[in-house]
């Protein structure tokens, strides 16, 4: 009987991987939703879509009693709200959530895999190397950093739960939406930098972080923590020179202030309520974008999971700009 598998957030940029990803592995593949919504990304998979109510403990617990799944990769979250205390209901709060449910269930998983993020240990500008470790007294610097960092705390409490913790840095491919708003500019020969300096980044490719994901899953570790990037330390304006390259285009190179794109953040903001929406070029972001140093540690990747990338960007975003431009979203 193949391993049985749940993946919530399923039909999100990052969770349909996790799903093709899961496939591969020969795993049987279950995917979580939210009631009515769009699985578009899904149709074409063989797997089963659930669409569940994320805060009905009891609903959840029946669902994991009824199909007894091995592993749990908790993957569906909030990543922008003007609501501070909205962003730590939603992910911690879906955690607890899940948690609840699994003890709730009597069921004896596996392994529960949460998908954090680099945001709730904040930027290595504080940091005395330079560089992020499991250890690093967490900082973060947004709303969204410190309600993962929250949801951190808490499942590093639950020691029956055998959990492992995956903290993405930027995350880029095919079907991405925040970073396409780069792509489409330098389409329009606009390179625009935000800051005077220069800072220090980290990606993944979006099919590196399922395999890592997967790894996880089917390794013998427990109770731990990792991060999560391609192993590189990029410049702020080599993304956006691999992007012209792959392109072929020339773009005029701007640097915006901080003090200003704070400026624009905050007009954006106002003019985003107006529709009762949430951009996300927001004033909370910018928080992350004055930061000058994302580096962190990932040669425990290797040691403990047996993962190393495939992709850098020299690769990763010559196969992204292929799929934008297969999908007409470039």
């Amino acid at each position: 009987m193949k391993p049985k598998i749940l993946i919530t957030g399923a039909n999100g940029f990052i969770g349909s991987f996790i799903v093709l990803e899961a496939l591969r592995e020969g795993l049987d593949v279950y995917s979580c939703v939210r009631k009515n919504s769009d699985t578009q990304s899904l149709q074409s998979l063989d797997t089963i879509i659930l669409e569940v109510n994320y805060n009905d403990v009891s609903e959840l617990a029946l669902l994991i009693r009824k199909y007894q799944f091995d592993y749990i990769v908790h993957n569906a979250g909030l990543t922008k709200s003007p609501d501070p205390e909205e962003l730590i209901k939603i992910n911690k709060g879906l955690l607890v959530n899940i948690i609840d449910a699994i003890r709730s269930s009597e069921t004896n998983i596996k392994k529960l895999i949460y998908i954090s993020s680099i945001a709730a240990y904040g930027p290595a500008d504080k940091t005395v190397d330079g560089i992020l470790r499991d250890d690093t007294t967490p900082s973060p610097v947004t709303h969204y950093g410190k309600s993962k960092l929250v949801a951190e705390t808490y499942l590093k409490q639950q020691k029956d739960i055998p959990y492992i913790i995956l903290r993405p840095t930027v995350v880029y491919g095919p079907r991405e939406k925040d970073l396409l708003n780069v792509f489409q500019m330098i389409k329009n020969r606009i390179d625009v930098q935000l800051g005077l300096v220069s800072q220090k980044l980290t990606f993944i490719y979006v099919k590196d972080l399922a395999k890592l994901i997967l790894k996880a899953c089917l390794s013998d570790k427990v109770h731990k923590g990792y991060f999560a990037t391609d192993g590189n330390v990029y410049t702020s304006e080599a993304f956006a020179g691999f992007v012209k390259e792959y392109m072929n285009k020339w773009a005029l190179k701007v640097r915006v202030p901080i003090f200003i794109v704070k400026a624009l953040a905050h007009i954006t903001e106002k003019m985003a309520g107006l529709w009762d929406s949430y951009p996300i070029f927001n004033v909370d972001k910018v928080n992350e974008l004055k930061a000058k140093n994302w580096n962190c540690d990932v040669s425990n990747l290797k040691d403990d999971l047996g993962f190393s990338a495939e992709y850098d960007l020299t690769k990763g975003i010559p196969e992204t700009i292929s799929w934008y431009k297969e999908n007409k979203w470039l």
